[in-house]
């Protein structure tokens, strides 16, 4: 069993407290309620009520204070990021979104849905969606069909509620909870995503989706043994779960185990072997393996599968120019140039 420690770490508690600019916690709350638990916190809270009073360029400096001390957490670039867009720093604010989504992919998911949020425009399938239910209460099949939908459109808001009726309309529905903790990440509630990730489980234990979210969470805040332990879970339950591979194979590139990450594309390869993309990731890590031919191998395999896509000959001129085919690297751009302008 691995134990954590989750009371200390920022990757988990800074997202999940909702300190982000534009929080609805009022400010009078930050002042007298909270007390901070480190000296992030702390700076979180300074830029939040920098942002509430208006006080701009005393949120920027807290945000960039805070980045100079914890360039590794992406919260306070998210943070600064939120703050420069609002400023009409559009170039400010796409160098920090672009740090926040290399450091994790689900800022990404959440700078989208504060950039779209509200703008969700009411069209026919959610009126008749909304008059279905109005008319037909505790349908669970109508809840989830609605939470589908708005979370298409950013409302992730209402797309919680909605899996919350469900939920009490089938308390013991595994995929509920799993459905509504996604939901959650994309919120960075990692706090509410992890709790029903672990209620999923306690259900039965027998969902290998929840045991991938729950491991997918766990890269996410740096828990790299319970993630790798839950990766395991889950291909216990399903030994042929792609998505479980894939995202094992990618932790571990960026951990730079290239053999481990090596075994889990080549397990892909056999799972889905009509999949160019996979040829495409095993090329790139036998590449840095400097194993160049195998690499040369897979991109003529991922191209013979899906000839139209065009960066497969930028990636394979790019190789065979470091081959020392020149010819052949030329003859791969001029393709991919081609395909291009098509």
């Amino acid at each position: 069993m691995i134990v954590m420690n989750l009371d200390q770490n920022l990757f988990y508690l800074l997202p999940s407290s909702g300190y982000f600019p534009d929080s609805s916690l009022p400010v009078e709350t930050q002042i007298s309620v909270v007390k901070p638990n480190s000296d992030a916190e702390a700076l979180a809270i300074k830029g939040l009520i920098a942002w509430q009073n208006r006080e701009y360029d005393v949120a920027v400096d807290a945000y960039t204070h805070a980045i100079s001390l914890y360039g590794d957490l992406p919260f306070f670039y998210a943070c600064r990021s939120l703050i420069n867009a609002a400023l009409g720093d559009d170039e400010g604010a796409f160098y920090d979104y672009q740090v926040a989504k290399r450091l994790d992919f689900n800022y990404h998911n959440y700078l989208e849905w504060r950039e779209n949020e509200g703008e969700m425009v009411y069209g026919e399938e959610l009126l008749e969606l909304d008059e279905k239910i109005e008319r037909k209460a505790g349908q669970l099949q109508l809840h989830i069909n609605r939470a589908l939908l708005l979370v298409q459109h950013f409302n992730y808001k209402n797309a919680v509620l909605d899996y919350t009726v469900a939920i009490s309309l089938e308390p013991k529905n595994v995929d509920l909870y799993i459905a509504r903790g996604a939901v959650y990440l994309r919120m960075l509630r990692y706090d509410l995503a992890l709790q029903d990730f672990n209620k999923a489980i306690a259900l039965g234990g027998t969902s290998a989706t929840a045991y991938l979210y729950r491991g997918k969470l766990f890269v996410w805040i740096r828990q790299y043994n319970a993630a790798l332990a839950d990766f395991e879970c889950a291909l216990a339950i399903d030994p042929s779960h792609v998505a479980v591979y894939e995202e094992r194979a990618q932790f571990y590139e960026s951990q730079d185990n290239l053999e481990a990450s090596l075994a889990d594309y080549s397990k892909l390869i056999d799972l889905v072997p009509d999949d160019f993309y996979i040829y495409t990731m095993r090329a790139d890590i036998l590449e840095r393996n400097h194993n160049l031919n195998a690499a040369l191998e897979d991109y003529d395999k991922a191209i013979a599968i899906n000839p139209h896509y065009s960066d497969l000959y930028q990636y394979r001129g790019v190789l065979k120019e470091r081959m020392g085919d020149n010819e052949g690297a030329r003859l791969d751009f001029e393709k991919f140039e081609e395909l291009e302008e098509e």
